[in-house]
């Protein structure tokens, strides 16, 4: 993408290629910025444009530059504040792939049918989503939230494995533009950005030996409100010359006559709400309305309000046809994934595809606001702070292809009936808010105009007003080194000066309550001795390496929502007079946290939880201590239930409800389902079957229910009165995957070691030389990729691995392995050792080694000496303390991101010759059955 002739593309052929990749005609203040890329690579510090204008797709402007040969990242990393329903952004990013044109995919260096363009979104689960970590020199396009993102670029990676996390942040801090939209709601996290920028020692290419080479780390912000942007900045918004545009014209006048209602009861607050709701979609045919509440509660009691109402107005009108859907944060992901067709029938996302006869209503929180292009044609909704008024005001009448929307805001005073103890600041804050929407300008009817229109002149004229109405901006600690080589130790499972890295993403919010995230299993790692459940917490963290948790199971809610509902769940089961018809017996681990590391954190009992549900006067002052301090651990974990205890209705935590629970662990449990639930089971990069175990050792022959599936490693989970194990959970990955370290050495047929460092070596070379890296920088990856696996040769790694006893040493094997005869030994730290011995060029010496010993995420900055039989311990231990040094050496002179970035490079070699191993096996399969 780098290095060729610069092609520079005219006017004419952007717009057609443009076009073509969005299906439709770019503005002019496109145009305008594709040309300012293409004269001198200038990004702007920040991008200020009215919603509905089409800011989404900087994507396809990056896009078309980066094939023009700009000097520009690339990867494009597209941040989005919350998780949305419809990820619209991965879905622009996926139309863009589908419609690259055979020129722009060439000049991409990418195949052309299908175009292989890498889009992945950090937030859906999918398996698609680790297509970014396949080739670090192919352009792609990265979708994810804040906390998504942010926790990969620090080096935390939530719900990343330890040694995976130095990959993720190399290549999400290296050579990538980061796009951050709606910035005006995250500035601790814009500001975090510009720090990672400022904190890259080196981004460009100098010829000074004491320097080296770092692509560069650029990040811009996306803003409607214009929020902690000055004059001094290089903000890019529209000019006089962009409204020449008849659509941007059309768009930023569009008619919005918003009225505000002020009212002194909360009660009658959500039956105005209600019934105005209900009045506007009577009044004309086939409309849809949006109801905007601030709370997840108020925004279902509103839906049950609506439904009453909608069953009247049938009633009364005979013609009348309508139907509700809910959009909440707290929803499991696959269920609120499930709401896009409904969206799409009903008009709220124009796919261009036939609509629903009949009205309809939306009622969102937050969720609704940001992240999804909806377009509604009437709006109600309570008061919030000015720069979320701005988003829901961008969610009616978005392109203006109304004569005009109605937007009701029902506004209630703090002193109002039903509300909680109020202060002076609250009615102060209240005042605040309502401000700028009283100055907006007013019809001879008394509507405000709320068009992008006025609410640009509006900021530029009442500035103060505007600022009082914003939600104040959060305290956020700065970026210092201390802290970033503290995350960047990411082979320490424990460190004193490793902070949680959600101030530095979110700041420090008061009224933020803590959260937990809850993921329904069939499968939980527990071991039943004598009647006795027994849980071990390096199996635990092992397990769900193995089997991860995705993120389309999981379900946000606030712990205390969490803690109530567990609590109910479990008093609803008891309830159960036969208890034969309980699910559980008093031993059974109903559940199990983790914390934001995949680490363990507690488990409960049905029998402790059933005790922790009792009224308090119940219980002894032993069983208050212990059921404060469980559901204390609660907060900001990740709490696995086992799918037994049901309590989902509709994506949503219901007490109440007994349904079988859908689960991607259990390949029967989508039985029924019209949805596409088993295709997603399918795409898993793991399977698990309960299996018998039939010999002393407690192993499993490594056949697989299906010849596409290995075993990688079996976990023991009942045991006879002898204390052998007799059953187990058996995990199954694919052969070669590269989505879990674990099974990148399980292959359908073994890999010589020889075969295999050679075709690494060729790989790792083919892509540092393409990434323009300095020739030194060239060699040392490419030797390092030759040496890396030689600690594999050891006997012990071949038997534990039963790698064939013909042909050894194996780098690759069928699997079915049993890891407990490595003894704790690493096979990187043996062909460390190995390594040591050579005389390599002093200035590649120190790279060559440390490539070797981190390639599977240690040395960062300690590698275990257990296991080694190439020395006396205390050599071996000198070693594994030189390679700590080491590490510290060179994180100093390429940087936090950049060592980690070089890392990469040689771990995606050895990924891709694994891959293309495993594909050569299964082109010589199918021709031998042909």
């Amino acid at each position: 993408m780098r290095g060729q002739t610069n092609s520079m593309m005219s006017p004419r052929d952007f717009s057609q290629e443009f076009e073509a990749l969005t299906g439709y005609a770019p503005f002019l203040w496109q145009k305008r910025l594709f040309n300012e890329w293409m004269t001198d690579s200038k990004l702007p510090s920040a991008i200020d444009i009215p919603t509905g204008l089409g800011k989404t797709n900087v994507m396809a402007i990056w896009l078309l530059a980066c094939a023009a040969h700009a000097k520009l990242p690339r990867r494009l990393v597209y941040v989005v504040d919350r998780r949305a329903v419809v990820d619209q952004a991965t879905k622009i990013a996926e139309d863009l792939r589908d419609n690259l044109s055979e020129k722009v995919a060439s000049a991409l260096s990418l195949e052309v049918n299908p175009p292989n363009l890498p889009i992945s979104t950090l937030r859906g689960g999918f398996a698609g989503d680790r297509e970014w970590l396949n080739n670090p020199v192919s352009p792609a396009i990265i979708v994810g939230t804040i906390d998504m993102i942010g926790s990969r670029l620090l080096f935390e990676g939530y719900g990343v494995s330890r040694w995976m996390r130095p990959i993720h942040a190399g290549l999400l801090g290296v050579d990538s533009l980061v796009v951050l939209d709606e910035s005006h709601l995250c500035p601790a996290f814009e500001s975090l950005l510009r720090q990672v920028s400022s904190h890259q020692p080196h981004r460009h290419v100098v010829t000074s030996s004491e320097d080296v080479y770092n692509p560069p780390f650029r990040m811009m912000s996306l803003s409607a409100t214009g929020r902690g942007l000055n004059n001094e900045e290089s903000v890019f918004r529209l000019q006089a010359s962009d409204f020449d545009d008849q659509t941007v014209k059309q768009r930023v006048s569009a008619n919005k006559r918003l009225k505000v209602h002020e009212l002194y009861d909360q009660k009658k607050q959500l039956e105005a709400m209600t019934s105005r709701a209900i009045e506007l979609a009577t009044s004309e045919d086939s409309v849809r309305i949006v109801v905007f509440c601030n709370l997840r509660k108020d925004a279902v009691a509103i839906k049950k309000k609506i439904d009453l109402g909608i069953k009247k107005a049938r009633k009364e009108i005979h013609s009348f046809e309508a139907d509700s859907e809910l959009l909440v944060g707290e929803r499991r992901v696959w269920e609120r994934a499930k709401l896009e067709n409904w969206l799409i029938r009903r008009g709220y996302l124009d796919e261009g595809g036939e609509r629903v006869n009949g009205s309809s209503f939306l009622i969102a929180t937050s969720a609704g606001e940001v992240g999804v292009d909806l377009d509604a044609d009437h709006m109600v909704c309570d008061l919030v702070t000015y720069e979320r008024m701005v988003q829901r005001l961008g969610r009616v009448n978005r392109r203006g292809n109304r004569e005009y929307s109605i937007v009701d805001v029902f506004a209630l005073q703090p002193t109002a009936k039903g509300r909680s103890k109020h202060t002076q600041s609250d009615s102060k804050a209240h005042e605040n808010r309502l401000r700028p929407l009283k100055l907006l300008p007013i019809d001879a009817d008394g509507h405000h105009d709320a068009s992008p229109d006025a609410l640009t002149a509006l900021k530029a004229d009442q500035s103060v007003a505007v600022k009082d109405a914003t939600s104040p901006t959060p305290l956020y600690p700065p970026l210092n080194r201390p802290v970033l080589d503290a995350w960047a130790m990411t082979s320490l499972e424990t460190h004193t000066g490793r902070p949680e890295v959600n101030p530095w993403l979110r700041g420090w919010e008061d009224d933020d309550a803590p959260r937990t995230e809850v993921v329904w299993r069939k499968y939980l790692p527990t071991m039943n001795r004598e009647g006795s459940v027994e849980i071990d917490p390096k199996i635990v963290g092992e397990f769900f390496r193995a089997a991860p948790l995705e993120l389309v199971e999981r379900l946000e809610a606030e712990t205390s929502h969490v803690s109530d509902w567990l609590k109910k769940r479990i008093s609803q089961i008891n309830k159960r007079e036969d208890s034969e018809a309980r699910p559980f017996k008093e031993s059974d681990v109903v559940a199990i946290a983790l914390n934001r590391r995949n680490e363990y954190q507690t488990h409960v009992s049905f029998q402790n939880l059933a005790e922790y549900s009792r009224p308090l006067k119940e219980m002894t002052p032993r069983i208050k201590r212990e059921r404060d301090r469980f559901f204390n651990q609660l907060e900001g974990t990740l709490l696995i239930v086992d799918s037994r205890l049901c309590g989902l209705c509709d994506g949503m935590l219901d007490e109440s409800s007994s349904d079988r629970v859908w689960t991607l662990d259990d390949r029967e449990s989508s039985d029924g389902d019209t949805s596409d639930a088993k295709s997603h089971i399918e795409s898993l990069a793991f399977r698990i079957e309960r299996v018998p175990l039939h010999d002393e050792q407690g192993e499993l022959d490594s056949t697989a229910p299906d010849t596409n599936w290995r075993l990688l490693q079996t976990f023991e989970t009942a045991f006879d009165d002898e204390n052998v194990a007799t059953e187990g959970i058996a995990v199954y990955v694919k052969p070669g995957d590269s989505t879990n370290e674990s099974s990148r050495s399980i292959l359908s047929k073994p890999q010589s070691l020889i075969d295999h460092a050679h075709q690494t070596a060729i790989k790792a070379k083919e892509l540092a030389t393409q990434l323009k890296l300095p020739s030194e920088e060239i060699d040392a990856i490419e030797i390092a990729a030759r040496w890396h696996d030689n600690g594999k040769a050891a006997h012990r790694w071949q038997t534990a691995m039963k790698a064939p006893s013909c042909g050894r040493p194996y780098a690759k094997t069928r699997g079915g392995g049993n890891v407990r005869l490595l003894d704790g030994y690493r096979h990187e730290f043996g062909s460390l050792i190995q390594a040591e011995r050579e005389n390599f060029p002093v200035e590649i010496r120190d790279l060559v080694l440390h490539l070797i010993a981190a390639h599977h995420g240690r040395a960062r900055p300690v590698i275990s000496a257990s296991g080694c039989d190439e020395g006396p311990p205390s050599v071996l231990n000198s070693s594994a303390g030189e390679a700590a040094i080491r590490f510290a050496r060179l994180q100093k002179k390429y940087g936090h991101w950049g060592l980690a970035w070089r890392e990469a490079i040689l771990r995606i070699a050895d990924h891709i010759a694994s891959r293309e191993w495993e594909e050569r096996i299964n082109i010589e399969r199918k021709s031998n059955h042909g």
